[in-house]
């Protein structure tokens, strides 16, 4: 008896019903199936056909009927019709886990009562099967096996025993590296996550091509793999030294709105990475800023400290602001390594920061401050490419209490003010997100931003925003804040490896909440700036060019006081 076909129409008719002419497919169908459904398929053209009878068979043994198959078809005037032979419905009557360690049936998530009376369906059947052996491989055995035993169909459904053969124990022997690269061994160990005397795991496997890209200063030259023998398994990488140490350096043109004078700005910075062979890192940033106001960062990371999942890090900042104050920035952190580079990090920091001269005279707005807090920091980054990615995003995160001590005082004053005591709440963070568009394009999207909440705040210890790495075609560090954000959206056409041109739009926003007289009103701004650079890759380095404009409190975009910053990066 031939039947309509049922619920297999369902799937294939909201695809074809756009076709406004075409072919047509009918269906006539043995077995026993719901007689609901009974109107044709449009499509394109005959050729498409075979798709479609892919799609009723799939669907079919998805419900249940494993022995479902198309029996014949006839064309004639536009129209197919096909004969489809449904077959019987075969159900669980139970599916045994009696063969499968109880240990690994919990962490695969396997019930018999899932299974008893459900259709048999090939997808779920594969989903069950392949989840234990991805359990198996991930814990030392890859060699597993597993399947079905046992089957037998009764009236009510299928009996099966689930079966599983976890093989040997397989135990990493070593990690050997084959290449130019030299680093230290157990440091590139921990960073894969893999180290002799672990058992194997497909998972890391699988993840090994991406975390050595993560590396900065290696580069694959062939793709690893692992070599089992009888009395041992060994990992073998392939990698180059690549160079990621720079030298950084940019020239900066600013006027002066006062005097209509061109000032040159510097900024030096210097970033080597494993030269030491240890995958540390060591910083060195020197800028000059047109107003005599000069700063100095140096810091240094060790990943992987005394064959732990432990780093260290230790920075040094010193700023000084013309004649008026200097702020020396002590920090020691304590990281804790995750997988893929994420890391979280303990730190403790000591602030002091003086104002400069005899001090016979009070100057409002200043102190001297001295802070020591403590704080939390997340660090995650996901570029595909890191000196020049197209997708991606970055995550940096940090915030910290301290004391915070501060005093007044001047020589001239007949009585001493007093030492003020306060707690200082502070909040700092930067994301990043790289979305691709075509082949060679891709959008930035960045926020940053910071937040200190003191009831004593003071002009020497506020953010110090603007330029070339937070707010572009604004004053090299010209605006103090206590709490600000900007936002970016950043055009780039990535022409080569270490090369792109972009266009970009920063919306900042700023506020001052320190004491500004009687009438103590934070002062606020929502400054913007826009503009066009390049980055070129030269033999000798990378050449940057980059022209910003600039507003803040409503006033005109002026062209004359548009910013120009050239940079070269030397890679070694």
């Amino acid at each position: 008896m031939t039947r309509p076909l049922g619920t297999l129409l369902g799937l294939v008719i909201g695809l074809a019903t756009a076709a406004q002419s075409g072919h047509q497919l009918r269906f006539t169908v043995a077995g026993d199936l719901p007689p609901k459904w009974t109107r044709p398929v449009k499509l394109a053209s005959a050729e498409d056909v075979p798709h479609e009878l892919k799609s009723v068979i799939a669907l079919l043994h998805a419900r249940g009927h494993l022995e479902a198959h198309v029996d014949t078809c006839v064309e004639r005037n536009g129209q197919t019709t096909c004969h489809v032979v449904a077959g019987p419905a075969y159900r669980w009557a139970r599916l045994s886990g009696s063969g499968i360690p109880a240990e690994i049936a919990t962490a695969t998530g396997f019930r018999e009562k899932l299974y008893s009376g459900r259709p048999i369906t090939p997808p779920q059947v594969t989903r069950l099967l392949e989840g234990l052996l991805r359990h198996c491989e991930d814990n030392g055995h890859p060699f597993a096996r597993v399947w079905l035993d046992s089957l037998r169909r009764e009236d009510h459904g299928v009996h099966a025993i689930l079966r599983l053969d976890r093989g040997p124990l397989v135990v990493f022997d070593s990690v050997v590296v084959r290449g130019t690269v030299r680093t230290n061994l157990r440091y590139l160990q921990a960073h894969i996550g893999i180290r002799p005397g672990d058992p194997y795991n497909e998972r890391l496997i699988t993840d090994l091509e991406r975390r050595i890209k993560e590396l900065p200063f290696v580069t694959p030259k062939q793709r690893p793999y692992v070599q089992f023998t009888p009395e041992s398994t060994k990992l073998y990488l392939f990698l180059d030294a690549r160079k990621a140490s720079s030298i950084n350096g940019i020239l900066g043109v600013q006027p002066d709105e006062a005097t209509g004078q061109v000032k040159l700005t510097g900024d030096l910075d210097l970033r080597l990475r494993n030269a030491l062979s240890r995958g540390e890192g060591i910083n060195l940033n020197w800028r000059s800023l047109a107003d005599r106001t000069q700063e100095l960062r140096v810091g240094a990371d060790l990943p992987f400290a005394f064959r732990t999942p432990f780093g260290l890090d230790a920075s040094l900042k010193i700023f000084r602001r013309d004649t008026s104050f200097l702020e020396v920035n002590m920090r020691g952190g304590l990281d804790y390594l995750m997988a893929r580079g994420d890391k979280v990090q303990f730190f403790v920091q000591n602030r002091s920061n003086v104002r400069l001269g005899t001090q016979v005279i009070a100057v409002p707005g200043l102190a001297d401050v001295r802070l020591l807090s403590y704080g939390l920091g997340l660090h995650r980054e996901r570029f595909d490419y890191r000196f020049n990615p197209r997708r991606g995003h970055a995550l940096d995160l940090e915030g910290s209490v301290g004391r915070k001590r501060s005093t007044t005082a001047v020589l001239a004053s007949p009585e001493a003010a007093p030492d003020v005591h306060t707690l200082l709440y502070e909040l700092q963070g930067k994301a990043i997100v790289h979305m691709p568009l075509a082949r060679r394009s891709t959008v930035r999207l960045s926020t940053q931003g910071g937040w200190m909440v003191n009831d004593d705040l003071y002009r020497n210890e506020l953010y110090r925003i603007g330029g070339l790495q937070n707010l572009r075609g604004m004053d090299e560090s010209g605006t103090l804040a206590s709490a600000w954000a900007v936002g970016t959206v950043e055009y780039r056409f990535l022409y080569e490896e270490n090369a792109n041109f972009f266009a970009f739009f920063d919306q900042g926003w700023w506020e001052d909440r320190i004491d500004h007289g009687p009438e103590d009103r934070p002062r606020s701004d929502t400054p913007i700036g826009f503009g066009v650079g390049a980055t070129l890759e030269t033999r000798a380095g990378l050449f940057s060019i980059t022209y910003a404009l600039g507003r803040q409190f409503s006033n005109p975009i002026m062209l004359r006081g548009g910013k120009v910053h050239f940079g070269f990066v030397s890679l070694f």
